[in-house]
């Protein structure tokens, strides 16, 4: 087993994990608007999208097609993206289904835009990283 093999688990266990906050994402939505007294936020309908559609769908595209498999760096400056993105949809539904606004809903885009933009520039320009001492194991092949 090659060490290259050990990452694209890596990018296939991210985009798993992705699948399960999508679910969790649709039960929350489905269970808190259910509670709401038919008041109805498109933010908290389609919030799973998120993690479906940013997450899973291109670290499965990337573990299962990809020759070049992203770095720690560049993966955990995308989730950290995907993350704020989808968080600030929930926090904007609830909002909404609340009857309120507020000014520093602003912060969640914003956020996830330059986090998913560094993630995408680190991914394009350093590609894979190093593995340390371990870069050209072979596992006895």
């Amino acid at each position: 087993m090659y060490i290259s093999d050990k990452r694209t688990g890596s990018v296939l266990k991210n985009a798993f994990v992705y699948l399960a906050c999508a679910l969790f994402c649709a039960l929350f939505g489905a269970i808190y608007e259910m509670f709401s007294h038919e008041v109805y936020s498109y933010y908290m309908i389609y919030a799973f999208a998120i993690p479906l559609g940013l997450g899973a769908f291109p670290f499965l595209m990337i573990g299962l097609f990809g020759k070049k498999l992203p770095g720690r760096f560049s993966i955990n400056a995308w989730n950290s993206g995907v993350a704020a993105l989808t968080v600030g949809c929930l926090f904007k539904g609830v909002l909404e289904i609340y009857g309120t606004t507020n000014k520093l809903i602003i912060v969640y885009p914003l956020a996830a835009v330059l986090f998913m933009s560094i993630g995408l520039i680190a991914f394009l320009t350093r590609g894979e990283e190093r593995m340390g001492e371990y870069e050209n194991f072979n596992c006895g092949r």
